[in-house]
């Protein structure tokens, strides 16, 4: 029989190879740019964000040393998404920056070039990316920081009612507290006891009244219509200013071997969350951004704040544009060029966010429109670079 020979074209029998090159450099670009991104947000996260939260959360520790780890985590875990919705675009930009200015330093771009590769082409694992992490910032903004936001609200609540059981937490150990209105409070806190006891009482921040006792126990009484802190105080030494003059020239000393204070709580205690513009759910905003019973100035702040979570949302396409380009001109390996280069750009995307921000209750200066400014400014400049580039 005769041999069946291959009738298809080169062209034909080429594309196969062409089709398995194109996955596999798809492939490389996007996993270069992905792990960059994840290892940009876990370092602005970690060291940006958490850094300064577990510094404050120390600093509470120390003063407070009996309030509880869980108290502690879930404070932590609500943070993480908060951090995200501004860690995600940067990050990005990041990774953009220094996955491009390693393909042009290395001369790879310039063999993508040559094999005859629009820029169009070799960008397109990136525009899936964007298209990928605007979906989860997205996500992010308009659903998870508000209820993050919610349940970091609501722990000031928690805290309230647990001091129901542990009224010693809200003392801290050897530190002055100023959170009860109008008085300070120092004592060492030992045995379940205040001991070296020392209390101000305040009134247009000058002292009226000063208990100095040996120890003082602490009791709670939450559900009177004024809670108090019931202070009960052993061996106590107190000076009240008289009825005439200041407290230094009208206060008399006056010992005591016991004696009871009680100190109002009301404003500690939260009633429900507080319904602020970051924290409500999308379906309340919109609701909110659209009622005309609203006034003008409150109807922008919802407005804005609607408008803030959607360009935010889309800045990661607006980055991944701008930033193909400025990484392969740069054409720098090196990670601290392109970290500097991405932070420089979202400096300046936060200032011009801030002064937009800033009159975002001046409603007749269309604040919900000024803050996609940036976006559209980076978009452009963008777009200018992108088509520069690939004509080059």
């Amino acid at each position: 029989m005769p041999e069946t020979g291959d009738f298809r074209t080169k062209k034909e029998r080429v594309r196969p190879f062409l089709d398995y090159f194109m996955r596999l450099l798809d492939r490389y670009i996007a996993r270069q740019v992905f792990i960059s991104a994840m290892f940009a947000v876990a370092v602005i996260i970690i060291i940006l964000v958490l850094g300064n939260v577990f510094k404050e959360i120390l600093r509470e520790l120390a003063k407070r040393p009996d309030l509880s780890l869980g108290f502690i985590f879930k404070f932590i875990a609500l943070i993480i998404p908060v951090s995200l919705s501004l860690a995600i675009p940067f990050s990005f930009l990041t990774a953009i920056l220094l996955t491009f200015g390693r393909l042009s330093a290395d001369s790879e771009f310039v063999s993508m070039r040559m094999a005859g590769l629009s820029m169009t082409r070799i960008c397109l694992p990136v525009a899936v990316l964007a298209i990928f992490f605007t979906s989860i910032c997205a996500w992010v903004n308009l659903s998870v920081t508000p209820w993050a936001k919610t349940e970091m609200e609501g722990m000031k609540d928690s805290l309230f009612n647990y001091m129901k059981k542990e009224p010693m937490l809200l003392f801290p150990n050897q530190q002055v507290m100023s959170e009860l209105d109008g008085h300070l409070v120092y004592a060492k806190k030992e045995d379940g006891m205040l001991k070296e006891f020392q209390m101000v009482k305040l009134e247009n921040n000058m002292p009226q009244a000063i208990a100095i006792a040996k120890e003082a126990s602490v009791a709670v009484e939450l559900d009177k219509a004024d809670p108090e802190l019931l202070l009960e105080m052993r061996e106590v030494s107190l000076m009240v200013q008289g009825e005439d003059g200041n407290f230094m020239t009208s206060s008399q000393p006056v010992y005591m071997d016991e004696a009871i204070a009680g100190v109002s709580v009301a404003k500690l205690q939260r009633k429900g969350v507080e319904d602020k513009p970051s924290n409500i759910s999308l379906r309340r905003i919109i609701g909110k951004a659209t009622d005309p019973d609203l006034d003008p100035a409150t109807r922008a702040v919802y407005r804005t704040e609607l408008s803030m979570r959607m360009a935010f949302s889309v800045s990661c396409i607006t980055f991944g544009l701008i930033g193909v380009p400025l990484g392969i001109t740069a054409q720098r390996r090196e990670s601290t060029a392109g970290f500097v280069m991405s932070m420089t750009i979202a400096v300046s995307y936060y200032v011009m966010l801030t002064l937009a921000q800033i009159v975002h209750r001046e409603e007749h200066l269309y604040p919900h429109l000024l803050v996609w400014i940036p976006n559209v400014l980076f978009f452009v400049l963008g777009v200018i670079l992108f088509r520069r580039l690939s004509k080059s």
